[in-house]
């Protein structure tokens, strides 16, 4: 993204617009609820998701001459991964979202779920968006053909939108609610 592009994205933020509003090729925004269209289960705590991130981090002693024992936390492992999802609007309408070049942030309110590890000396915190969680996603429109839509007719139509990231760019994917993707389910 140029300076001049995120300038004005910071000056003049899109509205949210509605699943059938959406205009092809234009850049929009829309808030719902998540859809599964395929799930993958949580590396860490084996959930079903469509997305997660997770940091491990160990305790760590360090020893200074004349100085009492410390220490600091160390990150060991840390994994994310995405699947493609739809996202529902108010009025039930679909749109598929792809998260290649995806960027997830947490909106206000909303934090990781701390995991237990059942090891002393180790502590984990995880981030999941689940099938009925709301979010906000900000990306390009395009037209696809959706043939694994399991809730289409097969006769019907499978022309669908489609959001996703612009070239050279991330799709911003914002999750929102306390307590509805942050916590353990």
């Amino acid at each position: 993204m140029s300076i001049v592009t995120g300038l004005l994205a910071a000056l003049f933020p899109p509205r949210r617009e509605k699943v059938a509003d959406l205009i092809p090729g234009r850049r929009a925004l829309v808030r719902g609820t998540v859809v599964a269209r395929d799930l993958i289960d949580s590396t860490l705590t084996g959930e079903p998701c469509v997305y997660y991130r997770y940091a491990v981090e160990e305790w760590r002693n360090t020893h200074m001459a004349g100085l009492a024992s410390e220490g600091y936390w160390a990150a060991t492992r840390f994994d994310e991964a995405i699947v493609e999802f739809y996202l529902q609007d108010e009025d039930g309408c679909r749109v598929i979202v792809a998260p290649e070049n995806a960027r997830v942030d947490r909106g206000k309110g909303v934090t990781p779920a701390l995991v237990d590890m059942g090891i002393v000396g180790q502590r984990a915190q995880e981030m999941r968006i689940c099938p009925g969680d709301q979010i906000e996603v900000e990306g390009t429109v395009s037209r696809v053909s959706d043939l694994f839509d399991q809730d289409r007719d097969y006769r019907s139509n499978a022309s669908r939108l489609m959001l996703h990231a612009p070239e050279d760019d991330t799709i911003a994917i914002q999750i929102f609610g306390p307590g509805q993707a942050s916590q353990a389910r």
